[in-house]
């Protein structure tokens, strides 16, 4: 069963440099709140919750959760970067592109947007 972990939302928490405190503040969660999911006492806060603190840590409520030998799909709020990723998951030369161009520096990428701006025309 997949299951809340009070661990790697400490990681997160932690990496950013944030405290219970300041969380509460930035999504507007009562602190009483935010200490019982971060200590593990609430294992089952709401969506809603889990969305405000991904986003106050900048990461995916995906990096919350431990996932028990099942495949998983990620949770993607935005529909068409769903559709993206599917389709690269799905095409052996999209995920080639994609390891290709995720290693880009900033100016070879530009240059690569640029050319595919050029494809479509």
């Amino acid at each position: 069963m997949n299951t809340l972990s009070k661990e790697k939302l400490n990681f997160q928490k932690t990496k950013k440099g944030l405290t219970n405190l300041k969380i509460s503040q930035l999504t507007g969660i009562p602190i009483s709140n935010i200490d019982k999911i971060f200590s593990g006492a609430n294992k089952n806060p709401t969506l809603d919750t889990l969305q405000k603190i991904a986003g106050t840590l900048d990461c995916s409520i995906d990096d919350f959760i431990n996932y028990e030998n099942t495949p998983v799909e990620p949770v993607y709020l935005d529909k068409k970067i769903k559709e993206i990723f599917k389709l690269i998951q799905e095409n052996k030369i999209y995920i080639k592109i994609f390891e290709n161009i995720k290693c880009l520096n900033q100016e070879d990428l530009e240059l690569f947007l640029n050319f595919s701006e050029r494809l479509k025309k």
